[in-house]
């Protein structure tokens, strides 16, 4: 039986069980998601998107720094810049248009003076084509090199795991003006690292990792944003089958 006791103003001073008076009870807070739970949304949510853009650096021997959006359509478009030359480019499906800037067109052929005076004049025959220019390739050929690699969906993020069953929590620190904590997990390929908010849904907002032996470091947005890979003019192109002396080392 439920006894109340009332007051002098007619009000319910309270409620308990029979004979046991008036306990506080209060609801036990709902047990927050683990880190490893954290991580594993945050990759989960990163593997699912249909698109994203990438902005870091490929820690290769260039250290090439790159700024892309891509699609799981064979869409990708943006810029790379490796030892201070910077190439825009454009993939649509399997064809690939690369677009070199002065300083790019000149490396090509003072490289091209390791190789003798006809690969400096094959050189310049091809920087005078190509300059102002877009070079059409395959799209195979452009992303044989690892920073372009992550225009393919289906394959650069394959080694990604898409959850974790440990994570180590890193301090709190503000990137890009937003609170952020690192969650990372160690496996035997290496290790993998995501940046969330320390609380709230854990949207990836950089991720590190690795393709081989090489370190990838990049920021995430544009999450399922249609990616804008718009194929050139006709008159702005020129194929690379007719300015491959801008690369004095190719077969």
């Amino acid at each position: 039986m439920m006894l109340c006791t009332v007051v002098a103003a007619g009000g319910l001073a309270g409620c308990g069980g029979s004979g046991g008076g008036n306990e506080d009870r209060k609801a036990s807070p709902a047990p927050s998601a683990s880190d490893a739970q954290r991580m594993t949304e945050a990759l989960k949510l990163f593997k699912g998107y249909r698109s994203f853009g990438l902005k870091g650096e490929v820690r290769d021997e260039a250290y090439t720094r790159i700024d892309l959006h891509v699609d799981r359509q064979g869409n990708c478009a943006g810029s790379y810049q490796a030892i201070e030359s910077t190439t825009e480019f454009v993939i649509i499906g399997d064809r690939a248009w690369s677009a070199y800037d002065e300083k790019g067109l000149n490396d090509s052929i003072e490289m091209a003076g390791y190789q003798g005076p006809e690969a400096v004049a094959a050189a310049k025959e091809a920087v005078a084509k190509a300059r102002g220019k877009y070079v059409e390739s395959s799209a195979d050929e452009l992303t044989e090199s690892v920073a372009l690699s992550l225009c393919r969906m289906d394959r650069a993020y394959a080694k990604v795991p898409a959850s974790v069953t440990k994570a180590e929590r890193g301090r709190p620190r503000t990137e890009n003006g937003e609170r952020r904590v690192s969650l990372t997990h160690t496996h035997e390929g290496g290790e993998v690292v995501v940046h969330v908010s320390p609380t709230g849904t854990p949207t990836p907002r950089s991720i590190e990792f690795e393709i081989g032996d090489v370190p990838v470091v990049v920021d995430i947005d544009d999450y399922d944003v249609p990616v804008k890979a718009r194929r050139p003019d006709s008159s702005d192109v020129v194929q690379s089958e007719d300015v491959r002396g801008l690369d004095p080392f190719a077969d």
